[in-house]
């Protein structure tokens, strides 16, 4: 698109060229940010953790191939949601998963694949709340849409499309014209003075915007990390003002009729234990009798007395309903309530627990394990860790090691590290390696990122530096990233510190920004960090580099 500057009739229309491309070029700046963009790391979108479901297979399906978009593996990646929609065509996540799907497609550069994918996010599910990071990335796609036009109302309306290729085109196209009327139009229209300071401070309340969604996104990737071991914590039923729990590590939701026998029978039981524990623990322990005719519900509350009141003497009673009880979800209880004795008698029967071909099985007594502090705990969770079992499940195991504190952890990461080749697993120890405050994993960390001979590998641990935070973190990554030679590297770096607001980080940017070697893909990504920062250099900085 040429703008012609003898076809403008007056001050105003030019101004409304002027001020498209301006605002044009900062939508640009904050979709990078926020959206799927090649320029940036890929987004935190407004969704991120997935809404929780009923079924754990399919929680840890999504969660697996949400880690596969973390360590950037585009092609399996968009396997493992076509793999997910397909098998769970029910699950409310299926909006999440197209679109993370799309954007692995994009990240391949299949345009065409991505851009179907997108068209059948936004029409089967309209009210979707990844509709605007869909809308986005669909700008993105070169040669397949026709990107959305930015208009700005004016005089004359002016159009320009928001795609990063036809703004350079247009804004190269108009520059010889339209530059040397900038100054001159502005001096003499106070109006058109005033139309750039609303287009101002509409730049900054987007690049506001834009921040805050970064801001939100790394939260929630911070609560996605941890779900794993949420998931299965202690669910509460509220019924009729009367609160009585049903699970330990397992959410059984469900709302009794009120005439099962059961409502009344955990309601006096209740009550009974209220007023003489040991007497309800009597009672808990005969409802767990394979003679006793209660249904699921009744025992499953009956183990939840027997873990909170019943101590170790009830442990028989709990492993032998864990071993035999028909109802499976009665066994996930009592497998998960085995942790709450936190005593290492229950570490054996545990380990066959967490080795059952059964994930209905395994996931429980994982949790169970978590809870366990003994050394002889860490231990089987290294083993399973180091095992050939689901990889879900193993990276479940090396977060519960990286949460414990002490050094045996970081004694029991650095094995899982050495003992495997795998390079999933060992992103997992190196984020669990960033969790911890040890000297040792700090020492790791570096070396991994300094010098290990894979690339993906450098940049778990570089992404994991980053979210250390401080002082030592900030000034770590500076020093590498001025001795590295390795363009994907230094992005990685310049991701990892783009987050923080530190004086130091600003200067770093903006000397990257100046440097001749820098290319001009990473100055743009560069200036697109720099949005929203009010100290004073990174202002100056962006101030001059908008003169004429």
């Amino acid at each position: 698109m040429r703008i012609d500057i003898n076809q403008t009739t007056s001050v105003k229309t030019l101004f409304a060229f002027i001020v498209a491309a301006a605002v044009t070029l900062l939508a640009c700046g904050a979709l990078n940010q926020a959206g799927a963009q090649k320029l940036g790391k890929h987004p935190k979108a407004n969704g991120w953790a997935p809404q929780a479901s009923k079924d754990p297979q399919a929680n840890s399906a999504f969660g697996a191939a949400r880690d596969l978009i973390d360590d950037a593996q585009w092609a399996k990646a968009e396997a493992a949601f076509n793999q997910y929609v397909s098998q769970y065509p029910k699950e409310e996540n299926l909006d999440a998963a197209m679109y993370w799907m799309a954007y692995a497609e994009y990240q391949l550069k299949s345009y065409n694949k991505c851009k179907d994918t997108v068209d059948k996010l936004l029409k089967t599910y309209q009210k979707t709340a990844w509709k605007q990071d869909a809308e986005l990335l669909l700008a993105q796609l070169p040669g397949v849409v026709t990107p959305k036009a930015v208009t700005i109302a004016g005089p004359a309306d002016v159009a320009v499309v928001s795609s990063e290729a036809a703004i350079a085109a247009a804004v190269d196209a108009a520059s010889e014209n339209v530059n040397a009327a900038v100054a001159q139009s502005l001096s003499q229209n106070p109006e058109a003075q005033e139309r750039v300071a609303e287009a101002q401070a509409r730049m900054i309340e987007a690049q506001e915007r834009a921040q805050e969604r970064t801001k939100e996104a790394q939260e929630r990737m911070i609560e996605r990390v941890k779900d794993a071991q949420e998931k299965m914590k202690d669910k509460t039923l509220i019924r009729s003002g009367v609160g009585y729990g049903v699970g330990y590590g397992i959410d059984f939701r469900e709302r009794l009729a009120d005439d099962d026998p059961c409502e009344f029978k955990i309601v006096v039981l209740q009550a009974l234990v209220e007023s003489d524990p040991q007497r309800g623990v009597a009672a808990a322990t005969d409802w767990l009798k394979p003679n006793s005719g209660l249904g699921p519900p009744c025992r499953r509350y009956a183990l939840r007395v027997l873990a909170r009141h019943g101590g170790k003497a009830a442990m028989p009673t709990i492993l032998a309903v864990a071993q035999n009880d028909p109802d499976i979800k009665v066994r996930q209880q009592a497998i998960a309530s085995l942790g709450s004795m936190n005593d290492d008698s229950v570490i054996d029967p545990l380990r066959d627990f967490v080795n059952s071909p059964q994930a209905e099985i395994s996931e429980p007594a994982l949790y169970s394990l978590s809870q366990i502090q003994s050394p002889r705990a860490i231990t089987v969770l290294t083993e399973y860790a180091l095992s050939n079992k689901p990889l879900n499940l193993r990276r479940v195991a090396i977060s519960s090691i990286a949460n414990r504190p002490g050094e045996p952890s970081v004694d029991a990461l650095f094995k899982i590290y050495e003992g495997s080749q795998d390079v999933e697993i060992r992103s997992a120890v190196i984020r669990g390696l960033g969790q911890r405050k040890s000297e040792r994993a700090w020492a790791r960390l570096l070396e991994i990122a300094r010098g290990s001979d894979s690339v993906p590998l450098r940049k778990v641990a570089i992404s994991s530096i980053g979210r250390r935070g401080g002082e030592q973190a900030i000034d770590a990554l500076i020093n590498l990233y001025g001795s590295e030679k390795n363009e994907e590297i230094q992005d990685q770096i310049i991701s990892s510190l783009a987050s923080s607001r530190d004086q130091k980080v600003t200067h770093f940017l903006i000397q990257t920004a100046k440097s001749p070697q820098t290319s001009m893909e990473r100055r743009r990504r560069v200036v697109t960090n720099l949005a929203g920062r009010k100290d004073p250099e990174a202002i100056q900085f962006l101030a001059d580099l908008v003169k004429p």
